[in-house]
């Protein structure tokens, strides 16, 4: 699932004019889009994260790890405050640990970035609610979905999620009676 996600994510991207790296690796870890566009005054940057269930069974940040070095929980019921630590520890993680900052900064000098996530189903609303309060916009899939689902001339299909674009097109298309 998760790969055809970042498949429609990198689509939606393109067609709005970004040119996309995915899977860009750093040591052990991965980014799962970077990406660029110019503007009349620059180019801007867009780090996405890419996060899409249908089911959730618990929170998207995990716990941190504990003691006794066991990895953290994702499905542990937590308190508020342990919501914004855990969602604190995800945002530092996934945009602004200092080796993505660094391999960013390699790849386009004088870019400013911005973050954001992609998401599904969510089972804890308030966490989506703590992202935002650390800069990073929300987008829900779905509404993704139906931006694909909309054929424009708008810049370009260069992912392997454009026939898969195509193909949410023609079901909205069908399903509506409008063919």
């Amino acid at each position: 699932m998760a790969l055809l996600a970042e498949s429609l994510v990198e689509e939606w991207l393109n067609r709005d004019g970004y040119f996309t790296i995915r899977g860009v690796k750093h040591g052990l870890g991965e980014m799962d889009l970077l990406a660029v566009r110019p503007q009349p005054d620059g180019v801007v940057g867009r780090h996405v994260e890419v996060t899409v269930s249908f089911r959730p069974i618990g929170y998207i940040a995990r716990e941190p790890t504990g003691d006794s070095g066991r990895r953290g929980s994702y499905v542990r019921k937590r308190s508020p405050e342990q919501v914004e630590v855990c969602a604190r520890a995800y945002v530092d993680a996934k945009f602004r640990a200092p080796e993505k900052e660094e391999l960013r900064a390699r790849l386009w000098p004088g870019v400013s970035w911005s973050f954001h996530l992609v998401h599904g189903v969510v089972r804890y609303p308030d966490e989506l609610e703590v992202f935002t309060r650390e800069g990073v916009s929300r987008h829900p899939f779905h509404k993704l979905l139906s931006d694909l689902s909309r054929r424009g001339g708008r810049a370009f299909s260069g992912s392997a999620g454009g026939d898969l674009a195509e193909i949410i097109s023609y079901y909205k298309t069908h399903e509506t009676g409008n063919a």
